[in-house]
This record gives C-alpha cells, structure tokens and sequence, in this order.
C-alpha cells in the first residue's frame, strides 16, 4: 500500500534519555486501509478470471486458518488474512517533520534546523510529512546531500 490512512506514533518511554522511545506503527488501524487491500484482492480475482490467466490455470490462493470463523473469500475472512500475513518493508518517515515557518507540527525548517534549539539538524527520512510512492532511498539521499550543502554553508 503506497499510502496508508493509518499513523503510527513514537512516545519516551520515561524521563531516562537512555530508555529506548515507545514505537507503535499502527499498522491497518484505519479501516480505509482494510478496505483498500480488499480492493485490491477483489482486482486480481478478477484479473484471474480473464482468458489470459486462465489459460494458465492461475489462480488465486485461499488460506485454510484454524481460528478464523470468516467464510472463505469474504470480506471478514480477507480481513483475517491481510491482519495475519501482511507485513512491512520498514520505511519509517515522518516523526521529525519538516516545514513551513507557520506549520506548529513541523519539528524542523527548511533548513533542515530543528526548532527551539542551536546546531542541531534532522538530515534523514524522518523530516518528509508524507512517505514517497516509491522507495525512500533516492529521497533520502537527496535530503542528505541538502543537508551537507546546507551545513558546508553555514560554517
């Protein structure tokens, strides 16, 4: 899914900086989401279902679960499926956001600074307000570059 509804937060844990943060990524928390990998199950049964695929024999698969009571290819029994097998490829983004002078939710400018404090930059995938369509290397390299032309600037 390129861009989830669902948003995950980091908390402290305690005072201790030493503690490790509270990370919960809230993964499918917003029904939309759901919903969206239903879609997007519902389009390959149908794309299975063309001359092309048949020809074939492609087919979708169906897990047999113990513990799910859903009717096989339900809405419910997909559900089931996608809280239980899907996972993630980790590209956390997002908790040090970046922006505009007037944005209260931005934690840095856009200079890369963070707010409230001297000589202290965010330089990585965490300033993006909103994951990228694609894979976040190429972005965050490009922010890396920004930053390291920004702080050679203003030695």
């Amino acid at each position: 899914m390129l861009h989830p509804k669902s948003v995950g937060n980091i908390r402290l844990k305690s005072k201790n900086p030493l503690d490790p943060p509270l990370i919960d990524p809230c993964y499918l928390d917003d029904p939309a989401d759901i919903q969206t990998m239903i879609g997007g199950i519902r389009f390959i049964q149908k794309l299975c279902d063309t001359d092309t695929f048949r020809k074939y024999q492609i087919k979708p698969a169906y897990f047999k679960f113990d513990n799910c009571p859903h009717e096989v290819d339900s809405d419910k029994y997909w559900e089931h499926v996608i809280r239980h097998l899907t996972v993630t490829t980790w590209h956390y983004i997002g908790t040090c956001k970046m922006g505009a002078k007037d944005d209260k939710t931005a934690v840095v400018d856009p200079s890369l600074r963070v707010r409230g404090l001297d000589n202290i930059r965010v330089v990585d995938a965490s300033i993006m307000p909103h994951i990228t369509s694609g894979n976040t290397n190429a972005p965050t390299i490009m922010i890396a570059e920004k930053g390291a032309d920004l702080i050679l600037r203003d030695k």
